[in-house]
């Protein structure tokens, strides 16, 4: 109960520290790229792994977030067959850098495939309002980009893999 109040807390004034940023960037639009951040702390943006050529479906989950840790195998078996082809995946991590550790022990322990980066939640809730015109309703989230890097598709909740690779086939042929 004392740890499921204290990351309660914690979430909490992540959200509320994402909130400021948020702010920042309504005011500022000079900073609107998605920041994101390595494992190691290096910080990307989500542009940097888009329009290489390969569909890239993004991958938005959380530590906490059971429904991600049933569908990790599934979208992992997806990337190991398709990344060396034609996609690869990309997980977001929603639990902000101050968790950096606890991402990295998930990952291992869920023996995650893919690489992921880290996110602020608010910070990529307001990045996927814009991108896609719908609330951030929880994790697993997934965006499907296109090789050319637009934005063709997402998906809150569970994701069959068949009908995405359907969808890929279809689009590419």
């Amino acid at each position: 109960m004392k740890n499921t109040l204290m990351n309660l807390r914690n979430r909490l004034t992540a959200l509320l520290l994402g909130l400021a940023v948020v702010a920042v960037i309504a005011v500022n639009p000079a900073h609107a790229g998605m920041e994101l951040q390595q494992i190691d702390g290096t910080v990307v943006d989500l542009d940097e792994y888009r329009g290489d050529g390969k569909w890239l479906l993004v991958m938005l989950w959380a530590t906490d977030c059971p429904i991600c840790e049933a569908q990790k195998p599934e979208i992992s078996a997806f990337h190991e067959k398709h990344k060396d082809g034609d996609a690869q995946v990309l997980g977001i991590a929603l639990d902000g850098m101050e968790n950096v550790d606890l991402v990295k022990a998930n990952m291992e322990q869920h023996q995650t495939s893919f690489p992921s980066l880290i996110g602020n939640i608010a910070i990529v809730a307001s990045h996927y309002q814009s991108m896609t015109e719908e609330n951030l309703r929880g994790t697993p989230t997934y965006l499907l980009f296109n090789p050319e890097g637009e934005l063709v598709g997402n998906n809150p909740g569970l994701l069959r893999t068949e009908a995405l690779e359907q969808f890929i086939a279809q689009k590419s042929g």
